[in-house]
């Protein structure tokens, strides 16, 4: 793939993207407007991102996608494989233990994070509701990141630009299904946060599988 064509596949499948979530943005006013229920799902999808860009984005995509493609080159398409394998083994029990963390321990976070939602205790209760159900989108994005990252040192850069549009596409299916408005049609964004980083995660493996970087998750151990 050519640089050119590069560039107008990612260019062009975030300006997708970024439409999406203009759109989703504004259905979401339309129908949530910035009520309790808006709130605690702001909240709720702040959470698991604010770790998605220090898991998924920060460090570890400034570690491995260089390491990836430093073994792509020099030593072959098995090396970087069995490469991504051993990160995959460990990145994924570490990403469930620190959800698990987080979800038993969730009202104490709220709490320190929105300190003021403890006087209000339907708004609070609700925020650790919702943020119970996103943390799990926290090990499907960052996953995403580890498959993003095998594709682009591929060069296959088309499922990994459109990823986020599904994510955006499964939030504004929630709101179209559950429009009432309030707690119930939170917690279905809620579902679709979930929904969405599946559905990412799914396209990405995938892509990668179909591209030949076929990861087998294997036993934790770490390795040089």
């Amino acid at each position: 793939m050519n640089l050119w064509k590069a560039t107008g596949t990612i260019g062009g499948l975030t300006m997708v993207s970024r439409i999406l979530g203009f759109a989703r943005e504004m259905i979401f006013a339309r129908i949530l407007g910035a009520g309790m229920a808006a709130g605690a799902f702001a909240l709720a999808f702040l959470i698991p991102n604010l770790f998605r860009r220090l898991f998924g984005e920060g460090a570890f995509s400034q570690g491995f996608v260089p390491l990836f493609s430093q073994r792509m080159k020099g030593e072959g398409g098995e090396e970087a494989r069995r490469f991504a394998e051993e990160v995959l083994a460990v990145f994924l029990p570490v990403l469930m233990l620190i959800t698990a963390i987080f979800m038993v321990f969730m009202p104490a976070f709220v709490a320190l994070i929105a300190a003021g939602w403890t006087d209000e205790a339907d708004k609070y209760a609700l925020a650790v509701l919702l943020t119970r159900i996103t943390m799990p989108y926290l090990v499907f994005i960052c996953l995403v990141s580890l498959f993003s990252g095998v594709l682009n040192s591929l060069s296959r850069f088309t499922a990994a630009a459109f990823a986020p549009s599904l994510l955006n596409i499964a939030l504004i299916g929630a709101l179209l299904i559950v429009p009432g408005g309030g707690p119930r049609t939170a917690q279905a964004m809620a579902w679709g946060v979930v929904v969405g980083g599946g559905l990412q995660l799914a396209l990405c493996w995938g892509s990668a599988h179909a591209a030949g970087a076929k990861l087998r998750l294997a036993r934790p151990r770490l390795t040089p």
